[in-house]
């Protein structure tokens, strides 16, 4: 069965509150970098079996909505290679 690898990058939504971001902007602008704006969040690597890139595709999508992102407060984006 061919492999996929899964990027799985997961930031905070718009308008929620993201202190490690503001820790991280804060010590950019006094290191003397003109940094706004800093978010952090995450990045998953996964590899996944899967019959088609439609079918890896599905199972990560559903890896994320059942685990490893938070609706509420966290969004994603999804690349999917072949391995």
């Amino acid at each position: 069965m061919p492999e996929y690898r899964a990027h799985l990058q997961v930031r905070l939504r718009q308008g929620v509150l993201d202190p490690a971001g503001q820790a991280v902007g804060h010590a950019l602008r006094d290191l003397g970098f003109p940094a706004r704006d800093v978010g952090v969040g995450k990045l998953l690597e996964l590899t996944v079996e899967a019959a088609s890139a439609e079918a890896a595709e599905a199972e990560v999508r559903r890896m994320a909505a059942e685990l490893l992102v938070n609706p509420v407060l966290e969004d994603y984006d999804l690349e999917l290679l072949p391995r």
